[in-house]
């Protein structure tokens, strides 16, 4: 396993010898284009940092499906109610392009919980660096309507328009793919 500590930046205040044990719980997987990661109502077995490519979380809701996180490489990637409570999940997660990650599984979360003290420690940091991404999330959603949703990702993350389907994007701006044209042309 090649040196992944950059996808670990949130581990900055525990040492280096903790740092490699918790490294060491994830695996590296490769995964092909639309491939699942995770079926609505599977039990999410386990949680991903996304180190290469793009995936998704959507739902189906009145016959669609609704885009509800784009994740990109250094994302958590996780159904955290179905992982955490090990319930049935509502949501997928879906390889939009081949995609690289770290993956640890819940058995071997949950065992080195109990077998290092101070792994709690990490798992507090971890979840919090999960609730700050979906917190920023929130904010966008309550505070920028769709064209200034479009706009961040323009001037944030230019290459998502390259690798994901404008129809992904518009299910996750929640406007029709006309719509999304509409603001495209005039930007």
């Amino acid at each position: 396993m090649k040196d992944n500590l950059d996808y670990f930046n949130f581990l900055n205040s525990i040492d280096t010898d903790k740092a490699n044990v918790i490294q060491s719980l994830f695996t590296q997987k490769s995964i092909k284009k639309n491939t699942y990661l995770l079926n609505d109502g599977q039990v999410c077995k386990e949680n991903y940092i996304i180190t290469k490519g793009v995936a998704i979380k959507c739902f189906n809701f009145d016959d669609k499906v609704v885009t509800t996180d784009i994740y990109l490489a250094g994302d958590i990637a996780f159904s955290f109610d179905s992982f955490t409570y090990q319930t049935k999940s509502a949501e997928s997660i879906i390889a939009v392009t081949d995609i690289e990650l770290l993956c640890i599984n819940y058995n071997k979360y949950s065992e080195a919980k109990t077998k290092y003290p101070w792994f709690l420690e990490y798992d507090l940091m971890f979840m919090e660096q999960y609730i700050v991404q979906l917190e920023q999330k929130l904010k966008e959603i309550a505070t920028l309507n769709a064209a200034q949703r479009y706009e961040k990702i323009l001037n944030y993350y230019p290459r998502l328009l390259q690798e994901v389907p404008l129809k992904i994007i518009a299910t996750y701006l929640n406007v029709s793919v006309e719509r999304l044209s509409r603001i495209r042309a005039k930007i």
